[in-house]
């Protein structure tokens, strides 16, 4: 065989190589380039239905939660600490005061009652976009939401007898560990979405 069919050959074999290994590499850099746009459209989804969502309505709640606790604390040194006489006219207008007091404070909570319901509502439509490790700290939300619905009758005063309700467990309107989850998470999303749409 002659030396130019062997440079032929060597040719077209490094032809061939040179464009499978070019297809190869571009194959790599479209599959890379489409896993990161799912991951770009599935993290905006998540912002959107779900983490973005949530965490407005429970940052909301937080702030009602202190807005309470204001209220509670001004309660204490109002109505609590103080003396006051013990003359019937103070006694009425203290027993009023006191009782609008609470009656505020128990409408902050209604709002955040209100908010639950939001919460519940996107958790249920966005199921497939929570983290798997946020399932069981949103089990827990859910918990508190379903017992504070059945277990209070309709002026929301709690009706399982104090025993049980004791061995139970608490009850939450909304608990500092999953606000705090929302939070976390709802940040971690946006950061993580932001330096992927910087690459």
């Amino acid at each position: 065989m002659s030396q130019t069919y062997f440079n032929v050959v060597a040719l077209v074999v490094s032809f061939i190589g040179g464009g499978v290994i070019s297809a190869l590499i571009n194959w790599a850099r479209v599959q890379s380039a489409d896993r990161k746009e799912r991951r770009i459209r599935f993290l905006n989804d998540q912002i959107r239905n779900l983490y973005g969502p949530l965490h407005y309505y429970v940052s909301q709640s937080e702030k009602l939660f202190e807005i309470t606790d204001r209220f509670g604390k001004a309660y204490d040194e109002e109505f609590v600490k103080k003396e006051w006489s013990s003359a019937e006219f103070v006694r009425k207008t203290l027993d009023k005061e006191t009782k609008v007091t609470i009656d505020i404070q128990n409408e902050y909570i209604h709002v955040v009652e209100q908010n639950n319901i939001k919460i519940q509502e996107i958790l249920d439509s966005n199921y497939a976009l929570i983290d798997p490790s946020d399932i069981d700290i949103l089990l827990r939300f859910f918990e508190d939401h379903i017992r504070l619905r059945i277990e209070r009758d309709s002026d929301r005063k709690t009706r399982t007898p104090h025993v049980i309700y004791e061995q139970v467990g608490d009850i939450s309107f909304l608990c500092p560990e999953v606000i705090e989850r929302i939070k976390e998470r709802f940040l971690s999303k946006k950061k993580e979405l932001d330096c992927l749409l910087k690459k």
